[in-house]
């Protein structure tokens, strides 16, 4: 594969939001000038054009490397508010690494094509760095070419599962950079770059997760609503249907003609004074009986005194409650 020459330091001071550019790829100082042209201000160090090839990167040359991006980061952050961490290739594994170590100074991530090493458990190097990949919050972007057997875009998507960022966005390319054999992605590449930026900068994206918990708050209610539906009519019946079925035990029952029996004494013992004092008054006038010498007013006494206690077994006796007794 071709080698990408190692270029010079690139230092656009600009606006108040900064982007850290790692590992220079083939249109990198037309997209830094671009980006400055559009307020943000670009550093990228001028050694971190690494090799192409994980296993001739030696130890030294990866600690030096990432010194260097720290010193980088913190002049960034000291003139600007905001920052977004760029990488290229390999370069991409030195962003994923500052955002491990520096989360709460980066903003947001930009990975076109990270390229990791082939064998994960072989590389001492990225296996510091992937055992801390869910520390990564912070928004990002990824940008690979979706071809077949390309490296790029298994490693984008491993990147994707790993870290633990809320809003996570991919662009595919229509070719690798790597290829240098056109230029045509390199416009896609400057406007994906500037909108995120800016996206992430304006905090739109947290109001676009907002929704997106929303929605998926009202759709599972919806599925769970829909999944109880159903057009069976052998299905149970819900609890509206009981509601509309008669009750076996509500209905009208025709009352019985007979008079029930009087269960209390004193209104018995009322109505055989009522019917027996009138009976015994006309019996003494038709026979001439008169052992007492007033009749027919035995008679007469024993009816009223009869109706009275009748009437007072049927008077409402005062309560205490002001309202219905229950």
């Amino acid at each position: 594969m071709t080698q990408i020459p190692i270029p010079d330091r690139i230092e656009l001071f600009g606006g108040d939001v900064g982007v850290l550019l790692l590992n220079q790829f083939p249109q990198s100082q037309s997209w830094a000038h671009a980006l400055h042209a559009a307020g943000q201000t670009v550093i990228s160090p001028s050694n971190t054009s690494l090799a192409d090839d994980w296993r001739k990167i030696g130890k030294s040359q990866w600690e030096e490397t990432f010194d260097i991006c720290v010193d980088e980061l913190h002049l960034l952050k000291s003139r600007c508010s905001k920052v977004f961490i760029f990488g290229y290739a390999i370069g991409a594994s030195l962003a994923l690494r500052l955002a491990e170590s520096f989360g709460q100074e980066i903003e947001g991530l930009i990975l076109v094509e990270p390229m990791l090493p082939p064998n994960l458990r072989l590389s001492k190097r990225w296996a510091d760095i992937e055992k801390d990949l869910y520390l990564i919050e912070q928004p990002m972007l990824l940008l690979y070419a979706e071809q077949v057997g390309i490296q790029y875009q298994d490693d984008s998507t491993y990147i994707a599962d790993e870290v633990s960022s809320a809003f996570i966005r991919e662009i595919i390319l229509e070719s690798s950079f790597h290829t240098q054999q056109d230029e045509h992605d390199a416009p896609l590449l400057l406007e994906e770059s500037m909108a995120f930026i800016n996206e992430i900068s304006s905090g739109v994206w947290l109001s676009e997760i907002e929704n997106e918990d929303d929605s998926d708050l009202i759709d599972a209610e919806f599925q769970s609503i829909v999944a109880g539906l159903s057009l069976d009519q052998s299905s149970p019946s819900t609890y509206l249907d009981e509601l509309d079925r008669l009750d076996p035990d509500d209905h009208f029952e025709r009352p019985n003609p007979a008079l029930a029996p009087i269960s209390d004494g004193a209104k018995r013992n009322a109505i055989i004074a009522m019917v027996a004092g009138p009976i015994y008054a006309i019996v003494s006038a038709a026979t001439h009986f008169n052992p007492f010498g007033i009749e027919p007013w035995p008679g007469v006494l024993t009816f009223f005194g009869g109706l009275a206690a009748f009437l007072y077994r049927l008077r409402d006796f005062p309560t205490d409650d002001d309202g219905a007794i229950l």
